[in-house]
């Protein structure tokens, strides 16, 4: 009598390690993706002029407001300055480098009529300031420490793309644990770079009264005129601040499962997993 055998089953499952792998790369991406665009973007902080109370304070410094584009722009016109020259009051966006004025370009163009600078105007945070005063100059430093602490980000996220790859395709475990530590290191200094921003906005706030904070973001042309209005103007953040702390979070959490996943390949080798 023959006897048959019965069949074997094909072990074709795939192992839970794999699943973590992939999890960790997609977490790493997610989180590379969003400390990159939250540095890039220049949409850290608005500025904003609140009318009613620049209204008040021209009446209070007999300041002449011409509105435009719907009350958007307030216009200051300068005695004994040609027609059509004055100092704009606009608002704006930036980031960690530039604020830049938020206009579009046909509201750019309309404003060109009236004396307004044709081209984009900008404030680089890495211009030299002429402005003396200890206030301002020590939000400047702050500015380009916040600056400094982004780059190193980019520098850590950078690497440690690289080394990860590497500790991935060439089974290497030190590489995969080198990766959790840059990935830590990446939102630590994403965070610094962050508490600065923090810090500089409460600064201004604390300061904001009859000399405003020392600054002409929000200015377009002399600021003299204005200077007795900058009180009136608002600082508020932007979604790629709320996107830099969600990118800390993800980094961090993203430092653990590679530290994680160094000690799995430990006794799990990569290998056996994908197998």
């Amino acid at each position: 009598m023959d006897t048959q055998t019965p069949p074997q089953e094909c072990e074709c499952g795939v192992q839970p390690s794999v699943f973590y792998l992939l999890a960790t790369l997609l977490l790493t991406s997610c989180s590379t993706a969003m400390l990159c665009a939250s540095i890039m973007t220049d949409h850290w902080e608005h500025v904003v002029w609140e009318r009613a109370a620049l209204a008040a304070l021209a009446n209070a410094s007999s300041t002449t407001l011409q509105w435009l584009l719907d009350e958007k722009v307030a216009k200051i016109e300068h005695t004994g300055h040609r027609k059509g020259e004055g100092t704009f009051l606009v608002p704006m966006n930036g980031g960690i480098w530039t604020m830049c004025v938020s206009l579009e370009e046909e509201e750019v163009s309309i404003l060109s009529r009236a004396g307004f600078p044709t081209q984009p105007v900008c404030t680089n945070y890495l211009a030299d300031s002429e402005d003396d005063e200890p206030r301002a100059d020590w939000q400047h430093r702050m500015q380009n420490l916040s600056i400094s602490c982004a780059l190193v980000c980019l520098i850590v996220l950078g690497s440690a793309a690289l080394v990860g790859a590497f500790g991935v395709c060439k089974h290497q475990i030190s590489a995969v644990l080198v990766t959790g530590v840059m990935y830590l290191l990446a939102g630590l200094f994403a965070m610094f770079t962050l508490m600065i921003i923090h810090f500089k906005r409460v600064q201004r706030t604390s300061t904001r009264g009859a000399h405003g904070d020392g600054t002409g973001d929000g200015v377009v042309g002399p600021q003299a005129p204005a200077y007795p209005l900058l009180a009136a103007r608002e600082f508020s953040t932007a979604w790629s601040l709320e996107l830099g702390w969600g990118g800390v979070v993800l980094a961090t959490t993203t430092s653990l499962l590679w530290i994680l996943l160094s000690k799995i390949m430990r006794y799990n080798p990569l290998s056996a997993m994908l197998l």
